[in-house]
């Protein structure tokens, strides 16, 4: 099943409805109000304090539908519970209420998400390979802007990094 925005607007409105059975829209610190859509190049979705659920279009066109729901419940508990609190303790025992679940579970579902996402460079490492001299190069992750991290790094005699147990000796981006 693929994903489109009128099944991104439905799946809103039946979890939406599902939660006001146990917690009613009065007892909310933000009303929801709006549905909207987000182009953020990192977030799954986002909640303001006009009551405005934001979700990211990078949904359309996956099959992530587990992700979807735990992102719509996720911006749900932020209006129930403020946006003052973050990610802290109340906000997650609201998440934990309201099933927004994410984790590894999810792990197919977000590389769905992240192969939309429309990344601009592609970050390489060159890693040492044991069965010959010259370093293996294989894709590290997807970016959306180059960071000084890995354009400057130097590895030390101690101090490097390790993918899978083989020492990282640097990087490129594509």
């Amino acid at each position: 099943m693929r994903i489109d925005w009128p099944y991104i607007e439905q799946d809103f409105v039946k979890i939406l409805n599902d939660l006001i059975k146990s917690d009613p829209l009065d007892q909310w610190s933000i009303q929801p109000r709006k549905l909207a859509v987000t182009q953020h190049k990192t977030k799954y979705g986002m909640a303001d304090l006009n009551g405005v659920v934001y979700i990211n279009q990078a949904f359309v066109g996956t099959s992530a539908v587990e992700l979807l729901a735990a992102t719509i419940r996720h911006e749900l508990a932020h209006l129930c519970v403020g946006l003052q609190h973050g990610h802290d303790q109340y906000f997650k025992a609201k998440a934990h209420q309201f099933k927004a679940n994410f984790g590894r579970h999810l792990n197919a579902e977000s590389e769905q998400f992240r192969a939309n996402m429309g990344y601009k460079y592609r970050l390489y490492a060159r890693i040492e390979n044991p069965d010959c001299k010259s370093p293996e190069e294989i894709l590290f992750k997807r970016v959306h802007r180059k960071h000084s991290k890995y354009l400057n790094y130097k590895p030390r005699r101690f101090r490097y990094l390790t993918i899978k147990g083989r020492k990282v000796i640097g990087f490129r981006y594509d």
